[in-house]
């Protein structure tokens, strides 16, 4: 059977029920029903077990309706759900209960909802997630450390337009491959940020008010293969900051304020190694005048004259108690330098590299959690730009 106010094909297998008006979800929708859009109508409630005789329901399409409350035990009865949409609705919280038993579901619709916060273990009922489109939650003030737990399968997130200020925790996206975050207020991007996101491919930060981008702050996304930084307000990035991305083939710089200086000097030289025809997707200068609507990859050093990098708080002696903790600090007046220790050993340590009990921090210092007797000896910082290095020992 097909309800009245529905079109009906393949045997019932698809219902379509958009644009009639509908205040709840039919009655004798077909028990072969794979394929259900109700989408554009005034639904506002979701019942318990108002789908429970669907087993065979794939795809259901909520969207665009009223819907402010989905009550627990919605989606009873629907273990073959592969996609649940339900954006461009009225939805204040996340409905986590409802998700109870979505064993296969693999994308789930929330973007365009008036939802202000996202819980702890949010989405920790449907482990089976591979897409979550959560874009344009222009209500949203926060989202928790442990909102994402849970989602070890997922693929592609959305939190475009978010009305976010800082980049959450993510570190249990353990499989993401593809990243949304532009439309954002992020001001900075700072190392960590992307812990745990070893399998990110791509990463989209358009049009997210970013002004910086710390040293390291990439260092994370081993498997980057695509960045997008377009329509920002970088006028810099720090030396050598895609050098950890040996994968990293297409990036997108352009409508930024660059300044055309020693600073980008790197870049316009790694520009010319790895995109050298493609001048369309990337950076021209903004400043200085003369250098104006140049492409950075066209930048020679005969352009400006560039200096060797200045330490302005070098290494100093210490004299630590064995097992105690220690720092020797190696600071440079622009955090646009990269910046290396060699022990005395003859171990060169990068940020990102790891010897037990000692790492280099984000800010280039160098940290020794316990003290032994075996540390002893001259440490070297080596800071690098692209006009030279310049050294510092202790």
């Amino acid at each position: 059977s097909c309800p009245a106010a529905c079109s009906c094909s393949n045997q019932a297998s698809r219902v379509i029920c958009t644009r009639r008006e509908l205040l709840e979800v039919p009655a004798s929708i077909s028990v072969n029903t794979r394929y259900l859009n109700l989408q554009e109508n005034h639904i506002q409630v979701i019942r318990t077990d108002t789908f429970k005789h669907l087993r065979h329901l794939e795809i259901l399409q909520l969207s665009r309706n009223l819907v402010r409350k989905v009550e627990v035990g919605a989606f009873n009865g629907l273990p073959n759900l592969n996609t649940l949409e339900l954006f461009d609705n009225r939805l204040t919280t996340v409905p986590t209960q409802a998700f109870e038993y979505l064993s296969k579901l693999r994308e789930l619709w929330l973007r365009n909802n008036p939802i202000e916060s996202i819980p702890s273990y949010a989405f920790n009922r449907v482990p089976s997630l591979r897409r979550l489109d959560l874009g344009e939650l222009k209500r949203l003030e926060y989202i928790s450390e442990a909102a994402f737990e849970g989602l070890v399968n997922l693929r592609y997130l959305n939190l475009g337009m978010c009305n976010l200020k800082e980049i959450p925790n993510l570190t249990a996206l353990v499989r993401l491959e593809e990243l949304e975050l532009s439309g954002n207020r992020l001001g900075r991007v700072r190392p960590g940020s992307f812990q745990g996101l070893g399998s990110l491919r791509k990463l989209w930060l358009m049009h997210a008010r970013v002004a910086a981008v710390e040293r390291n702050a990439f260092d994370d996304l081993k498997a980057l293969e695509e960045l997008n930084l377009a329509h920002n307000e970088l006028a810099s990035l720090p030396h050598d900051l895609f050098a950890p991305l040996h994968r990293l083939e297409r990036v997108h710089l352009h409508h930024n304020p660059w300044r055309c200086d020693c600073d980008v000097l790197w870049l316009s030289w790694w520009l010319r190694e790895t995109v050298p025809s493609n001048t369309s997707c990337c950076a021209r200068c903004h400043a200085p005048p003369a250098l104006r609507g140049r492409y950075l990859g066209e930048l020679e050093p005969g352009h400006f004259t560039c200096y060797a990098p200045v330490i302005v708080e070098p290494p100093a002696d210490l004299n630590v108690t064995e097992g105690m903790a220690a720092e020797l600090k190696c600071r440079t007046g622009t955090a646009m330098t990269s910046v290396n220790w060699l022990t005395p050993n003859g171990t060169l340590m990068t940020h990102g590299s790891y010897r037990v009990r000692i790492s280099v921090l984000h800010d280039g210092t160098l940290n020794f959690t316990n003290v032994t007797v075996q540390d002893t000896g001259q440490y070297t910082c080596m800071v690098t730009n692209a006009a030279g290095n310049t050294t510092a020992s202790a």
